[in-house]
């Protein structure tokens, strides 16, 4: 089993990511722990909470962090 602890820690996810960390959620967040199939992070702004998302696989998890790490808003400008 390969080992994928800390694989995507330091990576910043942009707005609402699908809603895996709830409907309310749309900050920018940045990844501060990760597992085989699930990701904690947390916002930018001080005092939020961490938040964690959970995914049927690896493969699922590495084609959602791929996505949420463009942000959208910047591509819009060019």
């Amino acid at each position: 089993m390969p080992n994928y602890k800390d694989k995507f820690v330091g990576i910043k996810i942009y707005g609402f990511c699908n809603g895996y960390f709830g409907r309310d959620s749309y900050d920018d967040k940045i990844i501060i722990a990760s597992g085989e199939n699930w990701i904690v992070a947390k916002s930018e702004h001080e005092g939020d909470l961490p938040e964690f998302a959970t995914f049927d696989d690896a493969e699922e998890m590495q084609e959602m962090i791929e996505k949420w790490k463009i942000d959208e808003d910047e591509e819009e400008l060019f």
